[in-house]
């Protein structure tokens, strides 16, 4: 009749119930596809639980071109992943899980995004130099390594931290008869003659002898302090590739 069912009771039962059945099996299929397609962070340790507020920070740091940052643990590894945009993942550094503590200072530490690149902190012993790393951010892959770098004064732990602004890093030459002016961007590199021996900078890290950097225009300068305790500035334009004392 009209507005009735040919098909017996029993068949619309199966109906019905094969319909619940496929419904459940499709919810727990996207649920558990949700689950392995986010893989969600780890980031606890149950045998240590010390660990859990005594090592990296699990927050995501979003880069301008849409790539994230950030750290994972548990109780067997400790690991920094960059994701980019279409959720590829790549391990950039690990640090030894018995070192959790040392974490901050051992592992990579952001300082600053570039255009193409990420600059790093790494490798901080107690007291003594750090190393700076340059990771390309479109695939984790290091492009330079750079012993102590001088001014770079991002550490939370540090009196005068704030985030550093220059769009280049000034660093010595191995044999520290010259500085170096490099950009990152650009890849351009000034090379101005310095001698810590001539300029009394003779201490176990004469990068910690510079005590500012400031830039007015296109004029660096450098505040440093030689073994007199005397302060005195090296200014470098940047633009006419000349320095003055």
């Amino acid at each position: 009749m009209g507005g009735h069912s040919n098909n017996p009771p029993q068949q619309q039962a199966c109906h019905v119930s094969g319909y619940i059945m496929r419904l459940f099996t499709t919810v727990i299929l996207l649920l558990t596809s949700g689950y392995i397609l986010g893989q969600k962070k780890q980031c606890y340790c149950g045998k240590d639980t010390l660990m859990n507020n005594a090592t990296v920070s699990c927050e995501t740091i979003k880069l301008k071109n849409n790539s994230k940052l950030y750290w994972q643990y548990n109780c067997d590894k400790i690991w920094l992943t960059l994701e980019n945009k279409n959720g590829k993942k790549v391990v950039i550094d690990k640090v030894e899980v018995e070192f959790y503590g040392y974490a901050y200072r051992l592992g990579y530490h952001l300082i600053k995004e570039y255009k193409s690149n990420l600059l790093f902190r790494a490798g901080c012993p107690a007291t003594g130099p750090c190393t700076y790393i340059l990771v390309d951010k479109s695939d984790g892959k290091k492009i330079k390594e750079f012993d102590h770098l001088i001014c770079i004064d991002t550490d939370s732990q540090l009196e005068n931290a704030h985030p550093y602004e220059y769009n280049f890093i000034v660093y010595f030459t191995e044999k520290y008869d010259s500085l170096l002016v490099y950009f990152i961007d650009t890849k351009k590199r000034l090379k101005i003659p310095f001698d810590i021996e001539k300029n009394e900078l003779t201490s176990a890290i004469p990068e910690h002898q510079f005590l500012k950097m400031s830039k007015e225009g296109n004029i660096l300068t450098l505040t440093y302090e030689n073994d007199k305790n005397k302060a005195n500035e090296l200014r470098i334009n940047l633009a006419l590739q000349k320095y003055s004392r």
